[in-house]
């Protein structure tokens, strides 16, 4: 039997614009946001999210029609 992995996805908030962004890996959210530095969100526990003045980061899994269809879209 084969263990399905859980694709993380960590959406980004910029409070100033209301803007959304998702993004599939830390290096990938720094890449695109140099305000952040890499060594802050490297060290951030995001399991209950995080938050500042400028941003607001928190983390999710991507679910696929499978995951739905076996209930597991509820939290």
């Amino acid at each position: 039997m084969m263990v399905k992995m859980k694709r993380k996805v960590l959406h980004l908030e910029i409070k100033a614009t209301g803007e959304h962004k998702y993004y599939g890996s830390l290096v990938a959210l720094w890449n695109d946001n140099d305000a952040i530095p890499y060594h802050t969100i490297k060290r951030l526990d995001l399991s209950d999210g995080w938050e500042n003045e400028t941003f607001k980061i928190r983390l999710g899994s991507l679910l696929t029609p499978s995951d739905v269809e076996a209930g597991k879209n509820n939290g």
